[in-house]
């Protein structure tokens, strides 16, 4: 890149787009540099080096004409007005104009490239401010949409300010507002959003709920208590902040309510089942849909846990209007403890061999790796009645299995 700019001669940076004094683009610099001794050379007697030689006193630079500083400063000022709407994305851009007077002033032709340079601005201020009232208009459909979801927040100050700095052709100032606005509306929708995911997750769990006759007590009450306050004149982001700590924290209630009711209810089933025989058919789907929602509950996916309890429900009631069926064998009530000892180890041996036929990675053969380990425990300490109740779950469990083909 030469050092000194073509036009004004002035020393130009080696990082600089443009020189700092006449606004000549520093890409073009050498072509500008071939034109001009291109034009020096001509004028030349044939025969004569033009090249310089160690005697040789560089030209005294003309004088800048009152023409070509007004160029500079135009250069200049949109130069700064396309840097400022840059801040918005994509805008409209005038550097080809700009390039196109630099060569003409380049070639002498310091009034045409005047006009290039007038006629650029008037185009830049124009797409600006067409550019400017565009994305008030976005920035407003997106404020309304806010409005039809239900809640009405303050922007008001935000888009009085931006009108009045648009219609007094105050573009700098409208563009500062503008990003600020937008910046605005764009928090205020993503804590919106939220709000709506946490409000929709309680609404859901909340219907659940319901249809199993779960009771939320107070739960209830502190959704109601959100959505009214959604109902405001106007939300700011305080408020919403506010609203959205506590729609998180009622979630969390519903989180630890619905279990706890859930896990009393399976136990209630559990006892129901235990009435039936291992091997009675017609209670293999209710025994799998207990173990589902066991599952489901442990791994906190409530939604799965009560539909799973509601189908288990209905298979029960079905199997109530069923033909009783005899009841399954207990121990003798004369069993001694060594006795029951001996037959609750001799049924978790028999219940590890099924197990060691499942699939090693899969969720059952870990969970019954699990209820044998339990059980184990329980025998260890002699606690027999609730290492019969493990033991017979288990058992429960991989009566719903798929044996292995």
């Amino acid at each position: 890149m030469p050092s000194s700019c073509p036009i004004c001669e002035q020393p130009i940076g080696s990082t600089a787009i443009h020189c700092s004094v006449c606004g000549f683009p520093t890409g073009l610099a050498i072509e500008g540099l071939r034109a001009v001794d291109a034009d020096y050379g001509s004028a030349q007697p044939s025969g004569v080096h033009s090249g310089p030689t160690p005697s040789t006193v560089p030209p005294t630079p003309a004088p800048v004409s009152p023409e070509e500083e007004l160029n500079s400063a135009i250069s200049r000022d949109l130069r700064a007005k396309m840097d400022l709407v840059r801040e918005l994305g994509s805008g409209p851009d005038v550097t080809a104009e700009m390039c196109e007077a630099a060569l003409v002033e380049a070639e002498g032709r310091v009034a045409e490239a005047l006009d290039i340079l007038r006629s650029a601005q008037s185009r830049l201020e124009t797409q600006t401010d067409e550019l400017l009232r565009e994305r008030v208009r976005l920035l407003q459909e997106r404020r309304e949409f806010l409005g039809r979801t239900g809640v009405r927040f303050d922007f008001a100050t935000d888009f009085d300010r931006l009108s009045h700095a648009i219609e007094n052709a105050e573009r700098e100032d409208a563009t500062a507002l503008l990003v600020a606005a937008e910046q605005h509306v764009s928090e205020v929708e993503s804590d919106w959003k939220g709000l709506q995911g946490l409000l929709s997750q309680i609404e859901g769990l909340r219907n659940e709920a319901a249809e199993l006759g779960i009771p939320l007590g107070e739960i209830s009450s502190e959704i109601e208590g959100i959505r009214y306050r959604l109902t405001g004149p106007e939300v700011t982001e305080e408020t919403l902040d506010t609203l959205a700590q506590d729609a998180a924290q009622t979630l969390m209630l519903l989180h630890e309510a619905i279990p706890a009711s859930l896990e009393g209810e399976l136990a209630r089933h559990e006892a129901t089942l235990n009435r039936f025989p291992e091997d009675h058919p017609p209670s293999t789907v209710a025994r799998r849909l207990h173990l589902e929602a066991g599952r489901h509950l442990k791994k906190g996916r409530l939604s799965d846990a009560v539909r799973s309890v509601r189908e288990l429900r209905h298979e029960l009631s079905e199997l109530e209007k069923r033909p009783s069926v005899a009841a399954e064998p207990v121990a003798p009530l004369t069993e001694s403890e060594d006795q029951m000892l001996d037959r609750l180890l001799k049924k978790a041996r028999a219940l590890a061999g099924r197990v060691r036929t499942l699939p090693p990675d899969s969720e059952t053969a870990r969970e019954a790796a699990v209820q044998i380990r339990e059980a184990t425990e329980l025998l260890r300490a002699r606690e027999l009645k609730e290492a019969d109740q493990t033991l017979s779950r288990l058992m429960r469990m991989l009566s719903t299995e798929v044996p292995p083909s």
